[in-house]
């Protein structure tokens, strides 16, 4: 059993070159996949049914490895490793990609959607489609977009109206789109490593953090906040990407099958983390949180205001935001 590595590489192309398919397909085929999240996620829940399915439908010939819990590095470094080949595939937020896919800006957009089913339903079809067509010129593949983590707010102070988030330091996902929503809405948004959050909240460092309902049990959290508001700021997607090199070197059939595989190992885990969101907040409310859930259009007015700087350096942004709109009123 050989991996996808240069070594193995230089073969398929060298079969290809031949136009001997025997060699590339002679060969078995390690897939070595990456996420940053725990053994209970969506990540790995539909990295565990890609495997299962890629074994099934090649008859053997493709061998799955996960790495998971960041094990092969936080998601720059993941993205990174895409692009450069030295990773087969990776799960990754839509906000990290933002960094290299500028247009991705547009999923940062502060109620872009209206929840997480329907993001999920936009990006499920030919939307989401053209938009992992564009990772495609910066060395990686998109396979399918992944869980929506609905983001609400978790912290020190109940949160009923915009003004009760004046002043507010809060953590916040480090991208452009997330801490310029957030700056408007009136707080003090405030990257940091995640690690980090739960002895800042802890001592005071932040007053709360935008997380979501699974996370909010599954770190702990839900042991240092007294208020949980559903706000909905952000729908954070994810995406399923593979290395484009590496993806394209291998046979024709194995690529088709693994497409498939994909989309059905996605759907598989959408239905995991909707019954990890429920739970989630079922959970939060038993531990004795107050939980909020505010009338958001107060919130959508002010925040929209941000969409101007964050979509100044997304070269198709408006048009992105026109068809996003176009397919919310379809989905």
């Amino acid at each position: 059993m050989t991996s996808i590595t240069r070594r193995g590489l230089g073969l398929v192309a060298a079969g290809a070159a031949l136009g001997l398919p025997g060699i590339a397909r002679a060969q078995g085929i390690t897939m070595n996949l990456g996420h940053v999240l725990s053994a209970t996620s969506a990540y790995q829940v539909i990295f565990e049914r890609f495997k299962e399915l890629a074994a099934q439908r090649t008859n053997g010939r493709v061998t799955v490895n996960i790495q998971g819990g960041g094990a092969a590095g936080n998601e720059g470094r993941l993205i990174q490793s895409l692009r450069t080949g030295v990773i087969d595939g990776a799960f990754v937020g839509g906000s990290s990609l933002e960094t290299v896919v500028r247009d991705y800006r547009v999923l940062s957009l502060p109620y872009i959607f209206d929840d997480h089913p329907q993001a999920n339903r936009v990006l499920q079809g030919p939307i989401g489609e053209e938009l992992l067509k564009e990772l495609e010129p910066l060395g990686m593949m998109g396979l399918g977009f992944g869980a929506i983590f609905e983001r609400n707010i978790a912290g020190r102070r109940a949160i009923r109206t915009p003004a009760d988030l004046q002043g507010l330091k809060i953590r916040v996902l480090q991208t452009p789109g997330f801490v310029e929503a957030y700056r408007v809405l009136g707080t003090q948004p405030t990257p940091m490593a995640y690690g980090e959050v739960f002895l800042a909240l802890q001592n005071g460092v932040v007053d709360a953090l935008e997380i979501s309902n699974d996370a909010v049990v599954a770190d702990r959290f839900v042991e240092v906040i007294q208020h949980y508001a559903l706000t909905k700021v952000h729908q954070s997607t994810t995406v399923f990407a593979v290395s484009g090199a590496r993806f394209r070197a291998l046979p024709a059939d194995v690529q088709a099958t693994l497409r498939t595989a994909a989309k059905e190992a996605i759907q598989h885990g959408l239905a995991a983390h909707d019954r990890l969101n429920v739970e989630g907040l079922a959970a939060v409310r038993a531990r004795g949180v107050a939980v909020t859930e505010p009338d958001l259009e107060p919130f959508k007015v002010i925040a929209r205001r941000s969409y101007d700087t964050i979509l100044a350096e997304a070269p198709n942004g408006r048009a992105w935001v026109e068809r996003i709109n176009a397919a919310k009123a379809r989905a």
